[in-house]
């Protein structure tokens, strides 16, 4: 009888681990469809291409300019600090304007008022004394843009004999760079043909259509200080120089 059961148990357990296996064969038969995609993007992913990034430059001459201009005003009375100030920049702003700036290529950037403790000795009493003395400082800066770079150096000497105290910032710029970077994206994508080119001979492979284009953008111009030219003219020598932009195009081609 103890006989019978453990035979009966073995055909169990052989008919159990039949049914598995063949429960396996048909699951990788007849899986789920979501196993064939993982498949083809291997497949997709191991296609034969060539990736570049070809850098295109060009330069050009600025025209236009920025310049911040301002006067600073020092009074042991406020109110003679803003007074003055006040005075000075409105004189200030009528040579601006009179030079043929727009209204709307002026604009004030920063305004701002501070006190100075100065301390002074005095005799008092046979004993030296330190007096303390208030200064305070006003300070009226306003944001200029010149459209006509050959104007700059006139520009900042008008604003010194109308009293600006105060210039920094002097940076040149184009206005319209749109010409520039299409000419900058041309020289981009013959530089990744090339690399691309020189890539397949020396891999011995033709190179293919293109799969895919991007764009590298660098970011703004900036100034290139070559073969600059100082500007003409009895103002302030000034040297725009040129600028610089330039733009990196990514290009995958396919290879035969």
């Amino acid at each position: 009888m103890l006989a019978r059961k453990v035979f009966y148990g073995l055909v169990v357990l052989v008919v159990v681990a039949a049914l598995s296996i063949g429960g396996l064969a048909f699951a990788l038969a007849n899986g789920p469809r979501g196993v064939q995609p993982v498949a083809e993007a291997a497949q997709t992913a191991g296609e034969r291409g060539i990736t570049v990034l070809g850098v295109g430059k060009v330069t050009g001459r600025p025209d236009i300019a920025r310049v911040t201009v301002g006067i600073e005003t020092q009074a042991p009375s406020l109110q003679t600090a803003v007074d003055d100030n006040k005075a000075k920049m409105n004189g200030l702003l009528d040579t601006l304007k009179q030079l043929g700036l727009a209204d709307k290529d002026i604009r004030t950037s920063n305004y701002s008022v501070y006190t100075e403790r100065v301390g002074q000795p005095s005799m008092a009493a046979d004993q030296p004394v330190s007096t303390d003395q208030m200064i305070y400082h006003v300070t009226n800066q306003v944001d200029v843009v010149v459209r006509d770079v050959n104007q700059l150096g006139d520009v900042m000497d008008k604003a010194v004999a109308a009293g600006a105290n105060n210039i920094y910032g002097v940076n040149f710029s184009v206005e319209d760079a749109t010409k520039l970077e299409a000419e900058a994206r041309t020289k981009a994508v013959a530089d990744a043909k090339a690399r691309a080119e020189n890539l397949a001979q020396l891999t011995g492979v033709q190179l293919g259509e293109v799969v895919s284009v991007s764009e590298v953008v660098n970011g703004m111009p900036g100034p290139l200080y070559r073969d600059a030219a100082g500007l003409g003219g009895g103002g302030t020598p000034v040297q725009p120089g040129e600028l610089e932009i330039s733009t990196s195009i990514q290009i995958t081609y396919a290879v035969k």
